[in-house]
Parts: structure tokens; C-alpha cells; sequence
């Protein structure tokens, strides 16, 4: 008996709440329907309370487990669920896990809740050619006159925290007019305070580097707390404007999460078995 595929992408983001921020998704979300549309595209948010908050202002939103479930029993065969994260760290590695469960063989080995097939697509950060992708992105977030630009990202304890050093050294290279720096790891703001301080440079653009300028951007970059990092800048006697947009709001960041997903989708495919 031949089986029908169905096909189906599912889109896992951290999530956020803040209505402004949502426009980082929707871009992601409209270039993905772009490539694929003939293929049905759901949404997931990983993190509970964001879920939480949403729920209790009418919108529901499926975590992971939620979303894989309801296409399992809609029948859905095949599955791209493609990480909307900025690195391999906790939440992609716990997806990852997830859907190792879900895999690992057909339903016709006796088991209905299975996918045939379920792969993930890598976050924006996994490979030597992602970093140098996004490292020629953040080139053209330089504003013309001589600002020096500070990015701001997540941060993690997970043992990919070396991808933020490794990206800054790269940045560095190409132009020393960009500094990165995390909330949540290394490099600290008051790493790059340090290197800011051995350049001539006395402007600076603070820009989100997250998939979405949620609340770490309102609170952690932009806020009125005397700790927050346009704060800290400006005491410093620095001239600090920022760029409010979350990465996935910028085209060429959003397209990167396409190819990823690309090759997620091309990995859904039987191998050809090729005979002389």
C-alpha cells in the first residue's frame, strides 16, 4: 500500500511579546511563505511565559511539542521545523532533542506517532560560511558618517558562547567600526567599553543583534535604568543614537533562515538510489 505525503514547515522562535517586535517574525514568515508556497507553515514559540502573556491577551500560540502533535494528527507526514534561533545553544539543542523523539523510523514499523520524516533547519549561526554571511549583513548596518555601531546580543552559559567572540573577531577585521557584545555572556558591554576606548571614535549607534528587538532591546539597550547600555555610554560621554530594528526585520538576515530551511527541506527526501 503506497503511502501519501503531506508536508508541512513549522517555524520555532523564542517568541516575544512586545507588539513592535512581531514585525522581525512576520518578515521571517513572509519570505518563507515567498519560497515555499505551496507548503502549509505553522508557528511555535519555545519560551512558556511569553505563551503565557500571550494567552491572557486572546492569542494563543503552540509550543513545539503542541504544534508537531496537531500536525501528527492532521495527518502530516514530513516536517521541516526550521529554528528561528541566532545560535545552536539551549533552546535549538532541547528542539533539536524534541525532535529526535519524533523521529527514528516510518509509521509502517508499527507505530502511528511518528512522523515518515522530521528534520531540523539550523539557526541563523552554525557554520564557518553563516558567520561570514552575517558578518557582510552587519557591514551595510554602518551608518555613513564616522558611528561607531554596538551590537547587542543575547548572551548564553551553554558552551556556545564562543560564537559571539569568534563573530566579533571576525567583525573586527573587516571594520573597526563595529563592536559586539552581550547581555548574558562574553563579551560583557564593558568589553567593548574597553575597546571603544582605544579609538578615536565618540558616536555610537546601538543596534539589537537578535532576531527580534524585544525586551532586552526596550530594557537592557535603550532603557532609562542607569545600567542600561545607552545609559552607561552616554555617561561615558558618548553620543548614542540606536537602530530599533530586530534583525529578522532586515531582508538579507530573514533570507538566511530561507536557505537554512532549504536544506531542511531538500533533507526530507528520500535518498535516490542511483543503479548502473
Amino acid at each position: 500500500m503506497k503511502t501519501t505525503s503531506k508536508k508541512a514547515i513549522l517555524l520555532v522562535a523564542f517568541g516575544t511579546a512586545v507588539p513592535s517586535a512581531r514585525a522581525a517574525l512576520d518578515n521571517i514568515g513572509e519570505h518563507i511563505r515567498s519560497a515555499f508556497p505551496d507548503v502549509e507553515v505553522r508557528w511555535a514559540f519555545t519560551a512558556n511565559f511569553i505563551r503565557a502573556k500571550l494567552a491572557r491577551q486572546g492569542e494563543l500560540i503552540d509550543s513545539p511539542v503542541t504544534a508537531l502533535a496537531k500536525l501528527m494528527d492532521e495527518g502530516v507526514t514530513h516536517v521541516a521545523v526550521q529554528s528561528l534561533h541566532m545560535f545552536p545553544g539551549y533552546e535549538y539543542h532541547d528542539l533539536e532533542n524534541l525532535v529526535q523523539r519524533l523521529a527514528g523510523g516510518s509509521r509502517r514499523d508499527g507505530s502511528k506517532f511518528r512522523f515518515q520524516r522530521v528534520v531540523v533547519g539550523k539557526p541563523m549561526l552554525y557554520r564557518e560560511s553563516d558567520y561570514r554571511e552575517v558578518s557582510e549583513a552587519l557591514q551595510a548596518l554602518l551608518p555613513d558618517e564616522e558611528r561607531a555601531v554596538v551590537l547587542m546580543g543575547h548572551g548564553t552559559e551553554h558552551s556556545s558562547f564562543a560564537v559571539f567572540g569568534c563573530l566579533n573577531d571576525m567583525l573586527r577585521r573587516q571594520n573597526d567600526r563595529i563592536f559586539l557584545g552581550t547581555v548574558e555572556g562574553y563579551p560583557t558591554i564593558d568589553d567593548v567599553m574597553a575597546d571603544l576606548q582605544k579609538t578615536a571614535h565618540r558616536a555610537v549607534t546601538l543596534v539589537p543583534f537578535m532576531v527580534v528587538a524585544g525586551d532586552h532591546a526596550l530594557h537592557d539597550m535603550i532603557g532609562n535604568d542607569p545600567e542600561s547600555w545607552k545609559s552607561r555610554l552616554s555617561a561615558a560621554g558618548y553620543d548614542v543614537q540606536a537602530d530599533m530594528r530586530g534583525l529578522g526585520e532586515i531582508d538579507a538576515f530573514a533570507q538566511i533562515f530561507v536557505q537554512h530551511l532549504q536544506e531542511a527541506m531538500a533533507a526530507l527526501q528520500p535518498p535516490t538510489l542511483v543503479t548502473e
